[in-house]
């Protein structure tokens, strides 16, 4: 496949003939089903008996299963057109935005795709400039093979295709049910198991910074077929644009939430009274949100159906703000406590924590800053029983989280923003391993600027630096009556071993510890709540000026 065919490949016409055998294989089967009903199914209903009607029978028999074959080849053609049709739009679409894009940087493409930049224009050009340009030139025309070598691969997968169904056609053996049974498995399979659209996504295990080039990389085009023809794909996708994220996954909650508004509460069936439960609280909290207008857009970054469920808020595009927090909740956890209604005094409201956060940070935050506030329930926090006990879910959790973050970043406009990861109780465990994976040699996650660890009872390791964050980056809030963050050690006398390692609030944790409201006056549960609640004392104030950089962050001593 050259340049020129792709960029001026008229795709429509492949879709007008997957239409046209679409339509004829409708008439075909049409035909077939008149001549079953109005000849071979009437003979097999008579009377008739002898050996000319043995004989007739077997003829007629044939020549059903003839007609039975020829319908099934037919609608593997049209099948087989769509699908590369569409790998096709997506292909040319990335080839046409590569083009822009060297047009934009005043490259010029020859007809093979070679890619050639343009001279210095100046010669007190920077030194670096050079490179640049090189790295960018190598770069697009990477992008540009790339684009052709995918639709090359289609052209001959289409082809293949073609000249089986036209060997079948020739050789009549297209008129055999078990002949054109395996083609139709073979279509059924490309399309539901291997798609060739999927030849332009990124690899499973492709990081954020992959898809981010990727998206961008398709052009407006591509971009909007992925939209309407396969949401599915990328509403989760940690690289996808947060805008994109969350136009799709609202759209996906209606589908689910449509058809349970529109029937009466007592008829629903076991799977629909799941769907309520699990999707109804984030419905209300998006309608919530949007109807005040005193609160921050917000987005929905994340949702799914996995394990108790899957739902990330974000107060604030992190797309575009300049300091971002993303905050993990602990035990016990669900969507349910993401919906309104629950007291919001108390801090067991996740998504009133985040935006509480997100309220604090915007009033701390420098001029030409913003803010962005993340909720992240993208775990199964365990329940108040023996998966409290294990550090399973912690480190299930945390490559998702890990890999979220990338995507933040990878997804940012501007200037790199600054990332606050944010654990309370279960949750700094999951931070914690988190960030030790983002922070080992040769990682491709991205790690947060500064680490916030709240009512912990312990993150996995024994001193702030095994991180691997930069000194002075890793904080710590605990109030001396939070009974969690005094869980004894399971092996351990040293009083300063906790139920996941040691007390980080400790001196020889090494952490930064800052105030908070020790609620003597109150219980334990309290004290263990309502660090992100604005009822909480000083510890709200704290985090936030983290968050933002402002530097007012009120010390307390070490354990």
């Amino acid at each position: 496949m050259d340049l020129a065919s792709l960029k001026n490949a008229n795709v429509a016409d492949l879709y007008t003939l997957a239409d046209a055998y679409d339509a004829l294989c409708k008439a075909y089967t049409q035909h077939t089903a008149d001549w079953k009903s109005g000849t071979a199914d009437r003979v097999h209903g008579s009377e008739w008996a002898g050996p000319a009607a043995t004989a007739a029978i077997a003829v007629l028999d044939g020549i059903t299963n003839k007609l039975d074959a020829a319908k099934i080849e037919l609608s593997c053609i049209g099948t087989d057109l769509r699908d590369c049709a569409d790998s096709f739009t997506l292909a040319r679409s990335k080839l046409r935005q590569a083009l822009a894009d060297a047009r934009a940087k005043g490259m010029s493409v020859d007809e093979y795709g070679a890619v050639s930049r343009p001279p210095a224009s100046s010669p007190y050009q920077s030194a670096d400039w050079e490179a640049k340009q090189k790295a960018a030139a190598e770069e697009i025309g990477k992008r540009i093979n790339a684009a052709l070598a995918e639709a090359t691969r289609v052209d001959e997968r289409l082809a293949e295709s073609l000249r089986r169904y036209t060997g079948h056609a020739n050789d009549k053996s297209g008129l055999d049910v078990k002949t054109a049974s395996a083609d139709g498995h073979l279509a059924d399979f490309a399309v539901m198991g291997n798609p060739a659209w999927q030849l332009n996504m990124p690899g499973r295990d492709a990081n954020p910074t992959e898809v981010n080039s990727w998206w961008q990389g398709l052009g407006p085009e591509g971009r909007q077929w992925f939209l309407g023809h396969h949401p599915e794909a990328i509403g989760n996708l940690d690289g996808v644009p947060a805008q994109v994220r969350d136009r799709v996954n609202r759209a996906h909650l209606e589908a689910l939430m449509q058809p349970i508004r529109n029937k009466n509460p007592k008829e629903l069936n076991s799977d629909e009274k799941a769907i309520l439960a699990r999707y109804g609280p984030i419905a209300d909290r998006l309608t919530e949100d949007g109807n005040d207008p005193q609160r921050p857009q917000v987005y929905l970054l994340g949702l799914g159906s996995e394990g108790q469920g899957r739902a990330i808020l974000s107060y604030g595009n992190p797309d575009t703000a300049t300091d971002i927090s993303a905050y993990v909740p602990g035990i016990t956890t669900d969507t349910a406590s993401l919906g309104p209604g629950r007291d919001v005094k108390d801090g067991s409201n996740e998504a009133e924590n985040a935006l509480n956060l997100y309220r604090a940070a915007a009033r701390k935050a420098p001029p030409g800053h913003s803010v962005a506030s993340i909720v992240w329930l993208g775990y199964d926090p365990p329940g108040i029983d023996l998966g409290a006990a294990s550090t399973k879910a912690g480190k299930d959790g945390a490559p998702a989280y890990a890999n979220f973050l990338s995507g933040v970043r990878a997804g940012h406009e501007g200037r790199p923003p600054h990332i606050t990861s944010i654990g309370h109780s279960y949750g700094s465990f999951l931070v914690g391993q988190a960030t030790k994976l983002a922070t080992r040699p040769g990682s491709h996650d991205a790690a947060p600027d500064d680490v916030v660890f709240l009512g912990s009872p312990g993150i996995g390791v024994d001193k702030a630096s095994d991180l691997g964050m930069p000194p002075g980056r890793v904080w710590v809030g605990a109030a001396d009556n939070d009974f969690v963050t005094r869980l004894p050690s399971k092996f351990s006398i040293d009083p300063d071993e906790r139920w996941y390692g040691r007390d980080p609030a400790s001196k020889h944790f090494d952490a930064n510890r800052f105030t908070v409201d020790n609620w003597s006056e109150g219980n334990p549960v309290d004290a263990h709540t309502k660090y992100l609640s604005p009822h909480g004392g000083p510890s709200l104030d704290n985090i936030a000026a983290i968050v933002t950089g402002s530097g007012d962050v009120k010390p307390a001593g070490r354990r």
